[in-house]
């Protein structure tokens, strides 16, 4: 399991939503982040399932394209995590 490509991900979409001032979108993001850097390759299902499952994140939160792009960067990889799983 890779996880590098999803917290690089995660790096990215927190940066533009903290620029955007979307704060509260961010710290959603923010603190799965943190997680995965306490857990490492241990990460929770949990954590990959609510990454996984936050695509309807960009109608409520009025994302941008370029944040609906980011976005589906962290689904794609968590789901890509998801599937490695027991």
């Amino acid at each position: 399991m890779n996880l590098n490509n999803l917290k690089n991900a995660l790096e990215k979409i927190i940066f533009e939503l903290n620029a955007n001032g979307k704060h509260e979108s961010a710290n959603f993001f923010q603190t799965r982040y943190d997680q995965i850097i306490i857990f490492g390759d241990k990460i929770s299902l949990e954590i990959v399932e609510s990454l996984s499952t936050c695509r309807a994140m960009a109608q409520y939160a009025n994302f941008s394209l370029r944040e609906e792009k980011l976005l589906d960067d962290v689904v794609n990889y968590a789901l890509d995590i998801k599937k490695m799983m027991p």
